[in-house]
């Protein structure tokens, strides 16, 4: 990627219909959409996102994902746990299901 907007393909635009796909940048938008696509993509967005990022840039996508506030739930975080360091998750605590995981603009 060269630093230049370049448009969101149509194999995506499905993952990104509450928004206009052609306001979206995929070089601006990389971490939101590598975290979209991980959470509502199928084999073939997956194919797309590692070709364009690459596994190191998607993969510490995630890994700061699990380190902050998390956009992925669990499960998914625990799948791309699994295929990036090959261990699972701890289970959520029942109290961890209620804390909130996204931070509030502004507060």
């Amino acid at each position: 990627m060269d630093g230049q907007a370049w448009p969101l393909p149509e194999i995506l635009r499905p993952l990104f219909h509450n928004y206009a796909p052609d306001s979206i940048d995929p070089t601006r938008d990389a971490e939101w959409i590598i975290l979209t696509v991980l959470l509502y993509g199928d084999l073939e967005h997956w194919k797309w996102l590692f070709s364009t990022y690459g596994w190191e840039r998607v993969k510490a996508v995630v890994e700061r994902d699990l380190g902050g506030h998390r956009v992925l739930p669990h499960t998914v975080a625990n799948f791309w746990s699994v295929v990036f360091w090959n261990r699972a998750l701890d289970p959520p605590s029942p109290r961890s299901r209620w804390v909130p995981t996204r931070l509030v603009p502004g507060v």
